[in-house]
């Protein structure tokens, strides 16, 4: 059984390396051998650890070579790598990827095609790295009904906000260090800003509630802001901050965002540390499902692949068609952002003196708004200023996003911190 690869890099040379080591354990579950035919990689003079016979820069040695029934993409970002699953589907090829961004942006598409020439595309490997999230989610829960997702599934803005907390560091000298790991990107833009998070909720939304979920209809937000006070404050007040992916699913409508979050430090979601990422599904007869581990990294998502991979390949040889993709089969009502209902953290500089408290309280419950929570912490007369942090009950975003525009035009207000939700 003969497979073409498209891209070479840390992950293509994991998989390179991966299907090697298992070729026994392969042979006993196909058969038959499985034989990497081709690599595509950008730069043929480079330096690599496959040998350069396998290699090409040319992506049609590999798309329409007749003896080639697979195709593996491991390239990254959505052009060209769309088009060349594309043309691959069209050819009818079966293909697996682990690229988040194409099957967040165009998955709805490439299942068609891929159902009109029968054939499949799979993608374990684009969300949740080496756990096995996706044929959890088709497979294992097609039937029960998923009515909710908790999920950190970034393990760059999980690493910084495990460092900011455990060794009291500011932001950006902790995404320095994780660039300087490779736990971030040069451009770490994507992963800061919550992008990377809004691709792979699509994709789980998508299939937990077989619809399709665009990633420009999740409201999305990242950890750029947060700073090491709100780090500290959390901790102070028996939460955590994690980005979370939260989608939910409930008369009709669904919900989905990306955000920092305060979480007690009783959920299971807090204890995630590091680069490992943890995805809690909430099902209406299983009740919670709890997946770990680590999120990202060449051999897990090597692994990922190859499950895949097997998988497409059995189908192949036998001829046993296996479409559990329940995903893009109706269409979705998501609920505008602004009805989101939930508590609110609320940290911000004020001039010390008296009737300020009072003056933000007066705004809070103009929009229906009840404080939960006040701390003030103590300041030097000559700063002239006070820190406030402030709880709310549960309220509407539109209610919180009118207060805080309110209070922004207050006299009283020296400097504007932070305004992180709060779930439980």
């Amino acid at each position: 059984m003969k497979i073409g690869i498209l891209g070479g890099g840390q992950v293509g040379q994991a998989l390179w390396d991966t299907i090697h080591m298992e070729k026994e354990n392969i042979l006993n579950i196909l058969g038959e051998p499985l034989e990497i035919k081709k690599v595509l990689v950008r730069d043929l003079s480079k330096k690599r650890d496959i040998p350069k016979d396998f290699l090409t820069n040319n992506p049609d040695e590999i798309i329409y070579d007749k003896e080639i029934s697979l195709i593996v993409e491991v390239m990254g970002g959505e052009e060209p790598a769309h088009t060349y699953i594309k043309r691959a589907l069209e050819e009818k090829k079966f293909v697996v990827t682990a690229n988040k961004e194409v099957i967040a942006l165009h998955g709805d598409e490439l299942h068609k095609i891929a159902r009109k020439k029968g054939v499949d595309i799979a993608f374990e490997a684009s969300v949740g790295g080496g756990i096995p999230l996706i044929k959890t989610i088709k497979e294992a829960m097609a039937v029960d009904k998923v009515k909710e997702i908790w999920a950190i599934v970034n393990g760059t803005t999980n690493y910084i906000l495990t460092k900011m907390e455990e060794e009291l560091r500011d932001f950006e000298e902790v995404l320095r260090e994780a660039q300087k790991l490779g736990y971030a990107e040069p451009d770490p833009s994507k992963d800061i800003l919550g992008l990377d998070t809004k691709f792979k909720l699509a994709i789980l939304s998508s299939f937990a509630y077989h619809t399709t979920i665009k990633p420009e209809e999740i409201y999305t937000e990242g950890i750029e802001k947060i700073s090491l006070r709100d780090i500290q404050y959390a901790k102070e007040l028996g939460y955590k901050i994690k980005l979370l992916a939260i989608s939910k699913f409930y008369n009709g409508e669904i919900e989905v965002r990306v955000h920092p979050t305060m979480i007690p430090l009783s959920s299971p979601l807090s204890s995630v540390n590091g680069v490992y990422n943890a995805i809690l599904l909430r099902a209406e007869k299983r009740g919670d499902v709890l997946l770990y581990g680590e999120g990202a990294g060449p051999y897990p998502t090597a692994m990922a692949l190859l499950s895949d991979i097997l998988e497409a390949t059995h189908t192949i040889l036998y001829s046993v068609p296996r479409y559990y993709s329940f995903a893009y089969l109706y269409p979705s009502k998501i609920k505008p952002s602004d009805e989101i209902y939930t508590r609110y953290y609320i940290r911000l500089w004020v001039k010390d003196q008296p009737g300020v408290l009072a003056q933000i309280a007066k705004i809070l419950g103009e929009n229906h708004i009840s404080i939960s929570s006040v701390i003030q912490k103590e300041t030097s007369e000559k700063e002239g200023k006070a820190e406030l942090v402030i709880l709310t009950h549960k309220t509407y975003e539109k209610s919180m996003s009118k207060a805080i525009e309110e209070i922004k035009l207050l006299p009283i207000l020296e400097e504007w911190g932070s305004l992180i939700r709060i779930e439980v």
